[in-house]
């Protein structure tokens, strides 16, 4: 498993400097990744070479080894888990809001003009936003013309995440027996397994920041500046793939502050391996930031709308968050009172008392056109919640201690266990965004070891009914991946068909199905125009809203990768726009011209403009939007 983790992190680095490397020499495009990895393979073939090193054991060994750790319920529960992930990634095109809207476009500007660019757009996400996982896809992207196996990120990040995780805990003085247990259950959480099979970018930093914490306690153990080293890349690429990982980096710093000694030992690979450090952090992404806007992270500029809410007031943002994240951590699966719950939050926050929450994002809101949990809003989930709830009450009555808070002779380990909460207390006065349950994916592992040192756990994890309530959770993750509304693995629309013709008049039959009718909503949404560009078409205007429409309009665009481009189109754009771009096809959305008081006859009126297409947006509530297709006659 280190092996895989340590090719992994290295893999990565690679992926994410080259990204910056080849956009500064204008070369993003397939010559210039073919020499990226020439010479990485040629720096692997003579480093194997000088160390002589080959793999310690044969295919036959780790088949034989593969087959006895699985025997047990639960690696054969997260082995299920993973199958199912993998299973529903290669059946399903890739569909996430965040990606769709903004992640996924950026990608594709980048390699259309080979180089990262500014790009022309009011939806600041496109360019403000940390690239780490956008830099793992462009590769993909660009050498396959699709975004079908961008999934594979959060697989493989997925099946590190149980040895990683003992690793950490046994490290942090959890009991291995204890370690061995919850580093299944953990790996199960919601936000992991969901998103395991999705090109979400929340929960596969939580592998580079446990990799970080457990390679610089491996250094400081076996004196090794390497594992130094590599720990300090794989900090450097949590702060990379999300803002809000950035105070994740400070359990690195308590980590390695024992062997940063070792450093001094070769001063010059240190000093580069620093520099790539920088290179695949945060850095770059908050230089240019700072560059166009004067500051690290815009967040409100002038009309451009940007990364959400990052600037509570502390003490109302603590307050606000221990309301928020708990409450989209206890979500069930499926909670058909969300529009009803909904409500009750936008009442309360027109009281005296709601208006301190006024800042956040969308406060108290469970979900957007979904009725439960999801891969975009799923927190480590309710099962894991209960079974720490219970875990704690049983091995309280065991040992009459809760928490082991004494400082043991080292006090490294304590200060790893206690620090993480002081992170979450600085993450909840900081972070208002929606749905940010999720965005605590990679800070999830790091609460446990706190919890779970105390000598009752040790007792507990040897009772049979603790075990298979434990097992238990599993099997409810792996039928919530079954039954998942935006990938399901059974015959959904069959089964609902048949629902609502022997129940016609049940609401909450109808819930459910316009639950899974999202997705096909989506995918017709997003490829509605497909076949209307005629051959040839190399550049598409595009007029949205926000990210486009609910999902994302704009990723079905650009599809297959390098037919044609899509350029956006803003109100204080020169009409002359169209012309100088040779741009024949326009995408508007109707949205967008409500709120420049115009109607799609006023504005093709206005650009000499002849209806092609539309396509009828359904919306969770009111009345569906429209999204026009207009061919400019005279351009």
């Amino acid at each position: 498993m280190l092996a895989l983790v340590r090719f992994w992190i290295l893999l990565s680095a690679l992926l994410v400097s080259a990204g910056w490397i080849l956009s500064a020499l204008h070369k993003l495009n397939r010559a210039g990744y073919g020499v990226v990895f020439a010479l990485a393979a040629i720096a692997f073939i003579w480093w194997r070479r000088k160390t002589n090193w080959h793999p310690r054991k044969k295919s036959a060994q780790l088949f034989h080894q593969f087959r006895r750790r699985f025997k047990r319920p639960a690696p054969l529960l997260f082995l299920l888990l993973a199958l199912l992930a993998l299973l529903s990634g290669s059946l399903y095109p890739a569909l996430n809001y965040d990606a769709d809207a903004y992640r996924l476009p950026r990608v594709f500007h980048w390699l259309w003009f080979e180089q990262w660019h500014w790009i022309h757009t009011f939806d600041a996400r496109l360019n403000i936003s940390a690239c780490g996982f956008e830099w793992l896809s462009a590769p993909l992207i660009l050498f396959t013309r699709t975004d079908r196996f961008l999934f594979l990120i959060n697989w493989i990040s997925f099946l590190m995440l149980p040895g990683l995780i003992f690793s950490v805990f046994t490290r942090l003085q959890v009991r291995p027996r204890v370690a061995w247990w919850w580093m299944w259950f953990l790996a199960s959480g919601w936000c992991f397994a969901l998103q395991a099979g999705s090109i979400a970018n929340d929960s596969f930093a939580a592998i580079y920041i446990l990799a970080a914490v457990d390679l610089a306690l491996r250094a400081q153990e076996k004196n090794s500046v390497t594992d130094l080293w590599l720990s300090l890349l794989a900090a450097a690429l949590a702060t990379g793939a999300k803002q809000t990982n950035i105070p994740l980096a400070l359990l690195w710093v308590i980590a390695a502050w024992p062997s940063l000694r070792l450093l001094r030992t070769r001063p010059i690979i240190t000093v580069l391996i620093a520099a790539g450090g920088l290179l695949v952090s945060i850095v770059p992404i908050s230089v240019l930031n700072y560059q166009h806007y004067g500051t690290w992270l815009p967040l409100e500029e002038s009309g451009v709308v940007a990364l959400g809410k990052f600037h509570l007031n502390p003490f109302w943002g603590v307050v606000g968050n221990a309301f928020c994240i708990p409450a989209e951590n206890l979500l069930p699966p499926f909670f058909p009172w969300t529009d009803s719950w909904n409500a009750m939050m936008d009442r309360f926050m027109q009281t005296p008392f709601g208006s301190h929450f006024s800042s956040f994002e969308h406060f108290g809101i469970l979900s957007l056109g979904t009725h439960g949990v999801g891969e975009a809003n799923a927190g480590i989930g309710l099962g894991i919640c209960v079974l720490v709830l219970v875990s704690l009450w049983s091995a309280w009555r065991y040992s009459k201690t809760i928490l082991t808070l004494a400082v043991e002779s080292s006090r490294l380990p304590w200060l790893l266990r206690v620090a993480p909460w002081a992170l979450l207390l600085l993450f909840m006065a900081k972070v208002g965004t929606f749905q940010n349950a999720r965005q605590l994916s990679p800070y999830y592992p790091f609460f446990f070891p706190l919890l779970l040192a105390g000598t009752g756990q040790a007792q507990l994890v040897r009772r049979i009914w603790w075990q298979r309530l434990g097992l238990l959770v599993m099997a409810v993750t792996a039928v919530i991946l079954v039954g998942a509304r935006n990938r399901p693995l059974f015959p959904a629309q069959t089964v609902l068909d048949w629902l609502r013709s022997n129940h016609p008049d049940s609401r909450f039959i109808s819930r459910i199905a316009l639950a899974y009718e999202m997705r096909s909503t989506v995918e017709n949404e997003q490829h509605c125009f497909t076949k209307d560009f005629p051959p040839g078409e190399r550049v598409i205007g595009f007029i949205p809203v926000l990210g486009g429409s609910e999902a994302g309009f704009e990723t079905g665009l650009w599809l297959p990768f390098g037919q044609r481009r899509v350029e956006w189109v803003l109100p204080d754009d020169p009409p002359e726009k169209f012309q100088l771009l040779d741009i024949h096809y326009v995408v508007v959305e109707e949205e967008a011209l409500d709120r420049m008081n115009e109607t799609v006859e006023q504005w093709m009126n206005q650009f000499d403009g002849e209806l092609v297409d539309q396509f009828a947006l359904k919306q969770s509530h009111g009345s569906p939007l429209y999204i026009y297709l207009v061919h400019l006659r005279s351009k």
